[in-house]
């Protein structure tokens, strides 16, 4: 979650949150991906609800809960000189808990309904990370109480036992709120809001030539955060401005409230055609549109950010004025603007392939088209997918691609911008005078649609009651979106600064997997193992670091990386990506009232880089830069078990399960470097929860 003072507000990953036991599948579409999918660059998860049943109600209730006294920590030194949450990558107090309740059966010969209402909800208390002084000569932290809260409402109707016809009417309504803080900041508190609503209607119908499909949603999402509108950053002292934090700062507030809007409908219609025979060739062609009409719209409060304090026990005024009576005075402040952006778009797509068979052979040509009235691009994105049986009894395949996808449209580039006036002073009774403005446009107007190109190839063995896959995967990503200073602006300067979007930003990744899986019974037991090993390499020109709304008077061009100096675009990105991932997952079912399972996986450090001063090298203008230098992250190694126990009664069942991650309390790095800010850290060691389960 980033909400900065620039920032709009961001929430979750996702704007509609689902409980795992409302869904009948879920499929993850990462390569070789049909032309039906698209608005994406790296994959898809195509996720199917459970329709309600028909022999009779079923209902169902379960909870899961942990809290900080089932857990271990690991600290680095500065962490073991306290026992509170004071940021975070260190909370060492929490309690979480989460609870599903749904009922789903036949309301009727034909029509069935499911209910059902899911919460999730975890408590961090947040001590401050300065001392609050007394007026007996003690101190104290103060303390807020954050808190993340998600729940899921559903209500759905779907047929029954109509023939040639099957349809379904879902509404959702996912709200979740969200406070936070950074502790060692004052008054800094945010209140992050959002969620949505979900309605979607689902038709199927079987044609006497093929199987068609409609999908028609309407879909309202919104983020906001309520926050101060003012921010400070003081210069430390005994007397009001008495806190800093690890930056050695003493700053207050934040950037004042945001909202972001957004809504549309959405219309997908997919003809599946029966299988056509063309002498030794058999045809399989899909064809269908997809369309979407929406509206969005990003607001926030004007604010102000007061800075450059000097002190002087003479300063006389307010702090709205950002004055310290008796104390200091801020020489410069950037006074935000106030904005109200919006913006309608409609989006459209048609794609057709054939999933042609001969023999032993298989290929899937395909093309999908998109465009949208925001950038107006038309977008030709070719599929091509083919498979071997090279025995042609199903035991040994072998497969490779070529296939390209289009981004999806970022409302948030085409409605917000960062936009601020600043004035400077010499003293804290002179009268403010313009120094520049600086502005952030986000506009995607005249840019190209990021894509990526996929090559992929690999093979699939069946032997031995196991399953073995050996998959190469190459993306290329092209045009893909960053910002970059206006070359005709000065940075230091008294003239306008600006930044805009460009489609200078390339990455690229290969990997290669090799999985083994297999079915099998000893003794009583039944057994399930998948072993899975990657090696992979990423590379981006998208630097991890925050080049740009920097004028604090450091370079916004370059930065001095292992000892040189370098312009931003030739520093290697923080690489995220671990070149090797090993996991081993198993589940042994004892009886058929006893289950355990096991997930073992390990990750080789990354490499990222590492804040070490502000004393790097001059860039050509003169400017100062800050200095990095390279680093490999720690090795990651966990070990996960679960176990769950049945107890079944007259149709009724109640499980009792516990699950253990970390199992061997594995001390596993977590630091990560934030602009100038070096964050250090492991992640959680041993951990358990609890969880029951009711069905009927």
């Amino acid at each position: 979650m980033n909400n900065s003072m620039w920032g709009a507000a961001s929430g979750e990953a996702q704007s509609i949150f689902l409980d795992t036991s409302l869904v009948e599948s879920v499929t993850a579409h990462t390569e070789a991906i049909s032309a039906e999918y698209g608005g994406f660059t790296g994959g898809v998860i195509d996720a199917k609800l459970k329709d309600a049943r028909r022999d009779r109600w079923h209902f169902l209730a379960k909870y899961r809960y942990t809290k900080d006294d089932w857990a271990k920590f690991h600290l680095t030194d500065d962490q073991k000189n306290t026992d509170k949450s004071v940021s975070a990558s260190y909370q060492p107090e929490f309690t979480k808990y989460e609870y599903t309740i749904s009922a789903d059966g036949p309301v009727s010969d034909h029509l069935g309904l499911m209910l059902s209402y899911g919460k999730q909800h975890s408590t961090i208390p947040l001590w401050s990370g300065y001392d609050i002084n007394r007026t007996d000569g003690t101190t104290y932290k103060e303390r807020d109480n954050q808190y993340r809260n998600n729940e899921n409402y559903l209500i759905k109707l779907n047929t029954h036992n109509i023939d040639d016809f099957e349809a379904s009417l879902t509404a959702i309504y996912a709200p979740y709120t969200h406070s936070t803080a950074y502790s060692d900041e004052k008054n800094n508190d945010q209140d992050i809001k959002g969620g949505g609503y979900n309605i979607a209607y689902d038709m199927k119908n079987v044609l006497s030539f093929g199987l068609w499909k409609n999908t028609l949603a309407y879909k309202q999402s919104e983020v906001s955060a309520e926050t101060a509108n003012y921010r400070y950053l003081w210069t430390n002292t005994s007397g009001y401005a008495n806190w800093t934090n690890d930056m050695g700062n003493t700053v207050e507030g934040n950037g004042g409230s945001r909202d972001l809007t957004q809504n549309s409908f959405i219309y997908k219609s997919v003809l599946d055609f029966d299988e056509i025979k063309a002498g030794a060739f058999t045809h399989l062609v899909k064809t269908g549109i997809e369309t979407e009409f929406g509206k969005a719209r990003y607001k926030r409060e004007a604010g102000y950010f007061f800075r450059d304090a000097e002190l002087n026990a003479s300063a006389a005024g307010s702090k709205d004025d950002g004055i310290i009576d008796g104390e200091q005075w801020a020489a410069r402040v950037s006074r935000i603007k106030e904005q109200d952006n919006k913006q309608d778009y409609t989006t459209a797509a048609l794609f057709l392939e054939d999933n042609i068979k001969f023999d032993r052979y298989a290929i899937r040509p395909g093309v999908r088209v998109s465009t949208d009235t925001i950038t107006d691009n038309a977008d030709i994105a070719p599929r091509l997918f083919a498979n071997a049986d090279v025995f042609n009894d199903k035991t040994f395949n072998v497969y490779g691609g070529y296939n390209r996808y289009y981004g999806g449209l970022k409302l948030y580039n085409a409605i917000y911008e960062y936009r601020f006036d600043e004035y400077k002073r010499t003293a804290y009774d002179q009268p403010w005078v313009y120094n520049r403005t600086v502005k952030m446009d986000y506009s995607l107007d005249g840019l190209k649609t990021p894509y990526s190109d996929e090559f992929s190839v690999g093979a699939s063995l069946a032997k031995w009651d196991s399953a073995f896959k050996l998959d190469f995967v190459q993306r290329k990503y092209k045009d893909q979106i960053m910002q970059k200073e206006n070359s005709f602006n000065a940075v230091g300067s008294s003239t306008d600064v600006g930044y805009v979007n460009t489609n200078d930003g390339e990455s690229s990744y290969w990997g290669v997997t090799l999985t083994a899986s297999k079915e099998y019974e000893l003794g009583n037991t039944k057994h399930f193992s998948e072993l899975s090993a990657t090696n992979s390499e990423a590379a981006s020109n998208m630097m991890g670091l925050n080049a740009f709304g920097d004028d604090s008077g450091y370079s916004t061009k370059y930065t001095t990386y292992n000892g040189k100096l370098k312009k931003f675009d030739d520093v290697p990105a923080a690489n995220y990506n671990s070149p090797w991932v090993i996991t081993y997952n198993h589940i042994m079912e004892v009886s058929d009232f006893l289950r355990f399972g096991l997930n073992a996986r390990y990750e080789k450090g990354v490499h990222g880089f590492e804040y070490v001063d502000d004393n790097g090298l001059k860039d050509p203008d003169g400017l100062d830069t800050r200095n990095y230098v390279s680093k490999n992250y720690g090795d990651i190694f966990t070990v996960d078990l679960s176990a769950n126990y049945d107890l079944k009664f007259g149709g009724n069942k109640l499980t009792f399960g516990v699950e253990v991650l970390n199992l061997l309390n594995r001390k596993n790095d977590a630091s990560y470097t934030e602009n100038a800010n070096n964050i250090d850290g492991y992640a959680m060691g041993r951990q358990f929860y609890a969880n029951v389960k009711y069905e009927y």
